[in-house]
């Protein structure tokens, strides 16, 4: 018998799997999606490669160990190894030949795409139709009402009966051709009245003049030291000088009280607005105990006194008297610095 030799089947043919379809009728092939590596992927490298070299680091550490046990061994199983390793090493692609198959695929791939972009059909544009006719159009808000009165022009004013027209503005004056002359004529400043000269006594004049009645304010600064001394030696202090200067170190008035005690004053012919402030006071501390050796330091002054000044005072034993006080005692209604009715500060 002879074998009947069945005929070969033909390959069926693949179903074409459909295009995707564009937007104008254009068809491009479907794109391979290219794997994403996931973040479970990547942890699970690392940990099968950390495993594979703690495996490899364990094997040479008991490999080691194992060699230097057993030298001989050692030397013959690395010297077989040796041939293998070539082996291997030679069977092994080089990187240039994987840098010319990168290079290929790329090459394919970027011919395939021209080819692709050739191919495919130009998309269609939908070309703009014509903007519609006024006719077209639906009828406006203002063409749906009838038209209204004429509304008022500036020509023709418009007058409801109830708003007053604006009178119209008068032309302006021509300009002057005279100078601006004003219609005033400017007052001269006042004068300063001139201060009354400060009085100038000696101190024979002063012994001869009653002190009650004398203004102490209006003497000039050297007469005014010798009033305060003239007032020491009316009641009591016979020795009263005066010693003010340069280089008096902060003693206008040297005295002895009449109970002995060593008597420096200090003079400051000040002004209402001026008060002796707690910088006079500490400079004429610093010098009326240790330099002139006083035992009753006294600050007198035509002013007064600032708070700062008197708690310093208070605190160093200074006497202070002030404008008020200074008229009292030349009056006699007051007590002397050194008098049983004197105060500190």
């Amino acid at each position: 018998m002879i074998d009947e030799v069945a005929p070969a089947r033909e390959p069926l043919a693949e179903e074409p799997k459909p295009a995707r379809v564009v937007r104008g009728g254009a068809r491009r092939p479907r794109r391979m999606r290219r794997a994403r590596p996931t973040v479970r992927s990547g942890s699970l490298a690392v940990v099968l490669a950390a495993a594979i070299l703690t495996g490899l680091a364990l094997a040479f550490q008991g490999f080691a160990r194992w060699a230097g046990e057993h030298p001989g061994w050692a030397v013959l199983l690395g010297l077989a190894a040796v041939p293998v390793l070539y082996a291997l090493l030679r069977g092994m692609p080089h990187a240039r030949d994987l840098r010319r198959a990168a290079r290929a695929g790329m090459a394919e791939a970027e011919a395939d795409a021209l080819a692709a972009t050739r191919t495919a059909p130009p998309v269609p544009v939908d070309e703009p139709t014509d903007p519609p006719t006024r006719t077209q159009q639906p009828p406006l808000l203002a063409d749906a009402f009838p038209p209204g009165p004429e509304e008022p022009t500036l020509a023709a004013p418009f007058h409801d009966g109830r708003t007053t027209p604006l009178p119209e503005p008068e032309a302006p004056a021509p300009y002057a051709t005279e100078p601006y002359a004003p219609d005033w004529e400017p007052q001269p400043e006042p004068e300063p009245e001139p201060e009354a000269e400060a009085v100038a006594l000696t101190a024979a004049e002063l012994d001869g003049v009653d002190l009650a009645t004398l203004d102490f304010a209006a003497l000039d600064p050297d007469t005014f030291e010798e009033a305060v001394a003239a007032l020491c030696r009316r009641d009591g202090c016979a020795d009263a000088e005066t010693v003010g200067g340069a280089g008096d170190l902060g003693a206008d008035v040297l005295a002895t009280a009449p109970d002995g005690r060593r008597v420096v004053i200090q003079c400051k012919r000040y002004g209402p607005e001026n008060k002796v402030g707690s910088q006079d006071l500490q400079r004429f501390g610093g010098t009326c105990w240790s330099v002139h050796g006083a035992q009753l330091a006294v600050l007198v002054t035509t002013s007064e006194f600032t708070a700062p000044a008197e708690e310093y005072a208070d605190s160093c034993g200074i006497r202070c008297v002030d404008g008020t006080e200074l008229t009292a005692w030349a009056e006699g209604t007051g007590p002397a610095p050194w008098g049983p009715g004197a105060t500190l500060g």
